[in-house]
Formats: C-alpha cells, structure tokens, sequence
C-alpha cells in the first residue's frame, strides 16, 4: 500500500464532477477515500448544485486533507472535469462521476497498471458493474482486457464507457480539455483525439471490475435524440480515418443501439444501411454484426414489439426493486 506523501506532488489526482448528487456523493466520495492506495488529491468540481451536494462534500472534507471542493457556476460534465484538470497536480488523473463509485483497489491495481505498461500508453480503464439507485447489482459489463487504438474505441463504440478511466496528464496538454460544446459523446471525443493526436495514443483495459456505474432517473446518459444527432456528427468526422477497418464497420454498434433504444428510426435505418454496406462477411464476424441483420431484418411492427417487451421487463424489475432495502 502507498502511504499519503503529506506535502508533496501527488501521483495522481482524482476528479469528481458534480451536479445535483447530494443522494449520492457521499458514497462517490467515500469509495474514494477509502482506497488502498493512498498518493493522491482529491478534487471534487461542484457545478453549481442547488441541492446538498456541497454541504455533503464539506462535511467530508473537514476530516480529510485530500479532499477539496471546487464550486464552478453551472456549465456542465465537460466544463467541470476541466476545471478539475487545469487544478490538478498528479501525473496522472483518475475520473470519476458523482453518482458512482470504486471498488476498494481501484487506485492500486490501475495505476499498478499504468505503470508496468510502455510509455505510449495514455488511458488505462476497466470493466465495471452496473448498480440500481439502492445499490442493486444488475449487470456486468465486460470488454476485452489489453491493448486498443483509435480504430477500437471508433468500431466498438467506446469501449471504455464511465470505465474508471485513468490518463496521463500530459495528455491534456497535447490534445486540450473535453470539448464543452459537446452534450453528449464527450468522453469518445476525448479518447478520440489522445488516440489520434498524443504522444501516448495506446488505450488499455483492465481485467478487473472495479467500477460501480449507477442507474438512475435523470443522469446524464443516453439521451435517443439528442445523443443520436452527435453521434451522427462525430461518426462523420472519425469514421473515415479508419485504418483496420472500413468506414461501414463504424455504424453498426450505433445502428443497433438506436434500433433497440433509439427514438429515430430514420436515422437507425440509415446507419444499418451504412453498416451492411461493410459486407455479410465483415458483419458476420461479431455478434452486434449478427443481432443489426436480425433486426434490419424485422418489419417496423416486429421492432416495435420487442422493444414494448424489453421496456415492460425494465418497469417491472423497477417496481420490485423500489421495494427493496438501500444498500
């Protein structure tokens, strides 16, 4: 275990934006301070909350040097992670949402990590769990563990997710901040652009589980239509610098995900002709390939069926799980 190193330059630095979280930040914060590994700050970016969520984080860091809250006038997830970074110290900067939270080792084993790995390497994520509000776990979320570039994070449609990402700090200064244009799809472009633009472009993902992704009403997730439009323009601008892969090859994990979630059956149906464009064979290869042909495949009421179906599912685990204990 590394001990807190008191005065000196920390390791790494954690950011947490935060906005309107009061339910939960307490808990963000908590996985944090209780790491094993001890060699970082803590930075928590309130963004401009009208809740308890600063009066939670003060509270809090009363008892813990580490810690220090940011209050930012609303402006954002991008615009707080920004302010964050352009306070941060560590060499490296660990993110994490204030709605979620890490498992006890999170900070050993990834930057154990990092660190064991060549200097071309800039992020390092994991896999995760996703939680309901009262903490149920629903889902695990697995991908690949090991090396992924620019071609990756485009064709798998950002396999990294809210993964407990860890950067290098230098990455920042080579490709900028988050882009706070961007309300949705932010954390791709980033990626995006240190796999395309740094001195360290290698992306790597973890074998462990280490995150807890929270699944709530309000956060700030897939929005169908709004989140669909952005992609739209950022699968425009990347797709076609592809280098492994076709241009087609893009289209077919958002042409899916819009055929089971979307609101937009123009555009899911414009992005599955895109992605069959890459060939049965090229589709055949993966199983997100071999689900867009089944449901390219249906007639309009046949989607609408399915979809009725998986949504009656998800109110009824809701409805069950709203009378269990919080955890």
């Amino acid at each position: 275990m590394t001990q807190a190193n008191g005065g000196a330059t920390p390791l790494v630095t954690v950011i947490t934006p935060a906005y309107n979280v009061a339910r939960y930040i307490g808990e963000a914060v908590d996985s944090v301070l209780r790491q094993s590994f001890r060699d970082f700050e803590y930075l928590v970016v309130d963004d401009g909350s009208s809740d308890d969520t600063v009066q939670v984080v003060r509270a809090r860091a009363a008892g813990d040097p580490r810690l220090r809250l940011i209050p930012i006038a609303h402006s954002g997830v991008s615009a707080a992670r920004n302010a964050g970074i352009r306070e941060a110290r560590g060499r490296y900067i660990a993110l994490l949402d204030g709605d979620d939270r890490w498992r006890p080792r999170f900070l050993e084993r990834q930057v154990s990590l990092i660190e064991s790995l060549p200097p071309d390497v800039g992020m390092v994520f994991c896999r995760t769990r996703s939680i309901l509000e009262n903490g149920l776990l629903v889902k695990l979320h697995w991908q690949r563990a090991g090396r992924y570039d620019f071609d990756d994070f485009v064709v798998r449609n950002n396999p990294a997710g809210r993964g407990g990402c860890i950067i290098l700090a230098s990455c920042f200064a080579e490709v900028g901040g988050f882009d706070e244009r961007l309300p949705f799809a932010e954390d791709l472009d980033m990626w995006l652009r240190i796999a395309e633009g740094s001195a360290s472009p290698v992306l790597w993902g973890s074998k462990h589980l280490l995150v807890d992704r929270r699944l709530r009403p309000g956060a700030a997730t897939r929005d169908t239509t709004t989140g669909e439009a952005v992609l739209d323009e950022l699968l425009a601008a990347q797709a076609a610098k592809l280098r492994r892969h076709v241009t087609a090859e893009a289209y077919v994990r958002p042409a899916l995900l819009a055929f089971k979630y979307g609101s937009d059956a123009k555009r899911a149906q414009e992005w599955a002709e895109v992605a069959r464009s890459a060939g049965f064979a090229r589709l055949a290869r993966s199983p997100a390939g071999w689900q867009l042909l089944a449901w390219h495949a249906m007639p309009g009421g046949g989607r609408r069926a399915v979809r009725g179906t998986a949504e009656l599912a998800r109110t009824t685990v809701k409805r069950v799980v709203a009378r269990l204990p919080v955890s």
